[in-house]
């Protein structure tokens, strides 16, 4: 990398600073509770570029700026440092290395070193089922830490010593303030094979697959000129594509994310250079401006979707408003003398380099381990059952650990694992698809009850033959999942799971799909407490509870935050339990509710 010229050195660090920044936007949207801050802090930090150009000058403001990310990566990744302040300050120092970056290069390799750092982005979560290098800590995690932050260090210093001349073409301010809600818009829902997976119903690898293909049309896009036509195509095409994205949840969404990811970076392209009216274009504000609106796009797009809606018409709205935006800026920030950008140089080696993360995936897929099996035996009709809220994988202290979550469940026993709030996509989850991350992991069936959100829902997981299994929806965009297994002795158990909220209306559709099985059993996070009507209205059908009849348990808690007792076990008549356990452990504000259930 040192050896490269100085204006030759922008291109990949845009890359890598875009995926450092999206790393950051992601760990920063686990943030639940602290989320108004949070986005205060992305904001704020990454409007520092604007006094910081001011304070060091422009040329040495770039090195300042690379420096600080670099230390930020680092720190980041030390376990516990993922708070919810220090999450959000560094992300916006490394969306505000971003801004720095691209302020010393033209529109178009910006564009083109953008769509090649989501790509890479994508291409490195894909083996780790969407965790981040961040939350896997080990040797891979800090592998991939220590080389960002060496190759942004390296950078800075050599820049330090051999500043970047201002391109003949700058990219304008204005144009950056586009470049954050782009890049947050790409690290929530673009470059998300989480919520292109569950949208669609695609297998995880290949929904990434359709977003690295993206990746490449955009950069050999990037390479040609193109028809004057595509200033008015490309804004069309995309809107279009994300429309179809939020608003169809079918098989559309793939070739939907592929469109846009194609389409955007062309919209950058033209968009970069727009430069702000005169009376804010000056070398504090204009830089500030572009910082806000990084942290803006963040706050408006990364948000809503880290909140118990995601997805919901107020991100969908923002969501096509940001692209649309984008769009409209393009076509009218386009003037007579670049109606048709010209090609870019390099091309050979970007198109290569798109090609080689299109085969990352599968390759890296190859090397994973075999993944562990569930207990199996159930002779003498009986089996092993465990319900457990697991809140997004994020533990009490608001760290992503999907480890804590598996370790949990392999040492419960249970031959049947019940799980809600199970994060398909969920900014408030770093991205991560936790069904895909366990299957790989547990040889299991897995039966997925998606809430309306579709990027959450309820996950049936366990080694055992399912015979049937089905699922619906519940009023209130709740879900739920019946599932009928065969035992080792040739019975049939049916297990019905599901979230609800404290409303009669949607349990009786639950006493629907018991459908009067003496041997059925309801597990769940009902967010009912014992002397609810709601819990009133299961008993007097029949039903029982395991924690009840358990000595020492009837008043125990099952949830923390704050106490109460909304999770539930409940057996039809034919149906006893024993060995009823509440496993203490910081991997969610829930407790694990276990009992070995037994069919008379």
């Amino acid at each position: 990398m040192i050896l490269m010229a100085p204006g030759r050195l922008i291109s990949p660090l845009t890359a890598v600073t875009t995926l450092v920044a999206l790393e950051a936007l992601r760990v920063a949207g686990t943030v639940s509770g602290a989320s108004v801050t949070g986005a205060l802090a992305v904001g704020a930090v990454a409007a520092l570029g604007g006094p910081l150009v001011w304070w060091l000058g422009s040329r040495a403001a770039l090195p300042a700026g690379l420096a600080a990310a670099a230390v930020a990566r680092l720190v980041v990744q030390v376990p516990g440092a993922q708070v919810p302040l220090v999450a959000a300050v560094v992300a916006g120092l490394a969306l505000g290395a971003v801004l720095l970056v691209a302020r010393r290069s033209a529109p178009g390799p910006v564009a083109r070193a953008v769509a090649l750092g989501v790509g890479a982005d994508v291409a490195l979560r894909l083996p780790l089922s969407g965790l981040d290098p961040v939350w896997r800590g080990g040797a891979a995690g800090w592998a991939v830490a220590l080389l960002s932050a060496a190759a942004l260090g390296a950078a800075a210093e050599y820049l330090r010593r051999h500043p970047v001349p201002a391109p003949d073409e700058p990219v304008g301010d204005a144009g950056l303030a586009l470049l954050g809600p782009a890049l947050a818009l790409y690290g929530v829902l673009l470059g998300s094979p989480a919520v292109l997976a569950a949208r669609a119903g695609l297998p995880w690898d290949v929904a990434g697959l359709w977003i690295t293909a993206g990746t490449a049309l955009a950069v050999l896009a990037l390479t040609r000129p193109l028809p004057a036509v595509e200033r008015w195509v490309s804004p069309a095409v995309a809107t279009a594509a994300v429309a179809v994205l939020l608003l169809v949840p079918s098989w559309p969404a793939a070739p939907a994310v592929l469109l846009t990811v194609a389409a955007l970076p062309l919209l950058l392209r033209r968009t970069l250079a727009l430069p702000l009216p005169a009376p804010l274009a000056t070398p504090l504000i204009g830089p500030a401006l572009a910082g806000a609106g990084a942290g803006l796009g963040y706050a408006l797009v990364a948000l809503p979707s880290a909140s118990r809606v995601a997805f919901s018409s107020w991100a969908a709205l923002v969501s096509l408003l940001v692209v649309a935006g984008i769009g409209c800026a393009a076509i009218a920030g386009t003037g007579p003398a670049r109606v048709a950008p010209a090609a870019l140089p390099g091309a050979f080696r970007s198109v290569v380099l798109a090609a080689l993360l299109l085969a990352l995936p599968p390759l890296a897929g190859a090397l994973r381990a075999v993944p562990e099996p569930l207990p199996t035996d159930t002779a003498g009709g009986m089996y092993r059952l465990m319900t457990w809220n697991i809140h997004y994988a994020v533990d009490r202290d608001g760290r992503l650990d999907p480890e804590a979550v598996l370790d949990v469940i392999r040492d419960s026993g249970a031959h049947v694992v019940v799980l809600q709030e199970v994060p398909r996509g969920r900014a408030a989850a770093g991205g991560l698809d936790l069904r895909t991350w366990l299957e790989r992991r547990l040889d299991v069936t897995a039966v997925w009850s998606p809430a309306g959100d579709r990027a959450s829902g309820n996950l049936l997981l366990t080694g055992l033959p399912v015979t049937a299994a089905d699922t619906g929806v519940l009023p209130g965009e709740r879900s739920h999942a019946v599932v009928d297994l065969r035992l080792t002795d040739g019975e049939t158990a049916r297990v019905v799971t599901a979230h609800t909220g404290p409303d009669t209306a949607q349990h009786e559709p639950l006493l629907r799909a018991l459908d009067g099985d003496p041997h059925a059993v309801l597990a769940g996070d009902l967010n009912s407490e014992p002397d609810s009507p709601e819990i009133a209205a299961l008993l007097a059908a029949g039903l029982h509870s395991a924690q009840d009849g358990a000595d020492g348990l009837a008043d125990r808690d099952t949830a923390v935050g704050p106490p109460r007792r909304v999770d539930w076990i409940l057996g039809g008549q034919d149906v006893a339990f024993g060995d009823v356990r509440l496993t203490r452990t910081d991997a969610s504000d829930h407790l694990p509710l276990t009992a070995t259930v037994y069919l008379d």
